[in-house]
């Protein structure tokens, strides 16, 4: 788990958590009782080694098992056999933005793939840790925008004030190339986005959830 200031949070990726609750649940039935076959499970050499506890901390961070107990929580039982779509999707959301550090800077940083200094400036104004804000920024960064990058989708369609909704484009109307940016109209979307590699990776996944839910 990585830590900055007062602010701690989880650094396992959203798509591994939501493996784990699989497991948890599904395999395990909900609760571990021989740890030793939980880690080798996710690939661990046993329940006492470094990267394993680091883990398990991690997703008891966002909430899928319990603080002391080998237990799945009702969020991991969610987010391993939900009902609907809609349902485990509102449940990533809430576990993403419960982590205090991911929620303050999505506040400030809204629906947008932060460059490096956006996300920096937020970073340090947030913690207050000029000098880890600035030595970790672009690793935080990363982090960050794995997990917000599953909420992206959701909060593009609802949030009236995201800049990105109000712009509405005939298709009819040239508009004029810029190489500096991307620009991507399918359905109710309708963006223009600074070409990085943060925001490929949103436009992807957007392209991937459309075409599971054809």
């Amino acid at each position: 788990m990585g830590k900055i200031a007062t602010y701690d949070y989880p650094e396992v990726s959203v798509d591994e958590t939501i493996k784990i609750a699989e497991i948890l649940v599904n395999d395990f039935h909900k609760k571990v009782t021989d740890q030793n076959n939980f880690a080798n499970k996710l690939g661990h050499k046993s329940s006492s080694s470094g990267t394993f506890l680091v883990k398990m901390a991690d997703i008891r961070k966002f909430g899928i098992m319990d603080k002391r107990d080998y237990q799945a929580t009702k969020r991991a039982e969610i987010l391993a056999n939900p009902t609907t779509q809609q349902e485990k999707n509102q449940e990533v959301k809430e576990m993403v933005l419960g982590v205090p550090l991911f929620e303050k800077l999505n506040a400030r940083l809204k629906t947008k793939s932060p460059t490096i200094e956006q996300f920096r400036t937020q970073l340090i104004e947030v913690t207050g840790d000029r000098e880890k804000g600035n030595k970790e920024a672009e690793r935080i960064r990363k982090i960050y925008i794995d997990a917000i990058t599953h909420i992206r989708e959701e909060q593009l369609k609802e949030q009236s004030t995201d800049p990105f909704n109000n712009m509405t484009q005939d298709s009819t109307t040239p508009q004029q190339c810029n190489s500096d940016l991307i620009l991507f109209r399918a359905g109710c979307y309708n963006l223009s986005l600074p070409k990085d590699d943060a925001n490929i990776q949103v436009l992807i996944t957007l392209l991937e959830n459309m075409k599971t839910k054809k």
